[in-house]
């Protein structure tokens, strides 16, 4: 059990993680996911047609809960709808490549989507963190 009561096993959760260019901030998004508290989960990645490193970071990341697809650059829409073709979940959650989620987001996103089953999406606030390491402390959108 995980520390909100979430057996650790059931739901699988699939996480979509389109890139496209972003060397800089993808391996420390794709460990902020691999790391977290609920970990049956997979990751799916969808390179769209990265010309820098980016693939090659991935690349070097071991983890079975990875999976990875590389098309041609065909834009966000279809890499997410890439994703969500070959997701396994129940549920469906989003990543962008320069996010980094706290270590128990989906364990909180999910405890709250099994206790209300009448919702169909959540969302959370955000700390928005610029090249200085400067952070806002929250999203401006939830204010």
């Amino acid at each position: 059990m995980g520390k909100l009561g979430i057996k650790m096993n059931a739901p699988l959760v699939s996480v979509i993680l389109p890139v496209y260019n972003c060397e800089k901030y993808i391996k420390q998004s794709i460990q902020s996911i691999l790391s977290q508290t609920y970990k049956n989960l997979e990751l799916i990645v969808i390179n769209d047609g990265s010309t820098d490193g980016t693939l090659n970071t991935i690349r070097s990341l071991n983890d079975e809960r990875i999976v990875l697809i590389s098309q041609r650059n065909m834009g966000l829409p279809s890499a997410l709808n890439e994703g969500l073709k070959i997701a396994r979940g129940e549920f469906i959650a989003r990543q962008d490549a320069d996010d980094v989620s706290l270590s128990e987001r989906i364990e909180y996103e999910l405890k709250f989507l099994l206790e209300n089953p009448d919702y169909g999406l959540v969302g959370c606030p955000a700390n928005f963190i610029y090249e200085d390491n400067e952070s806002n402390k929250t999203s401006p959108f939830f204010k």
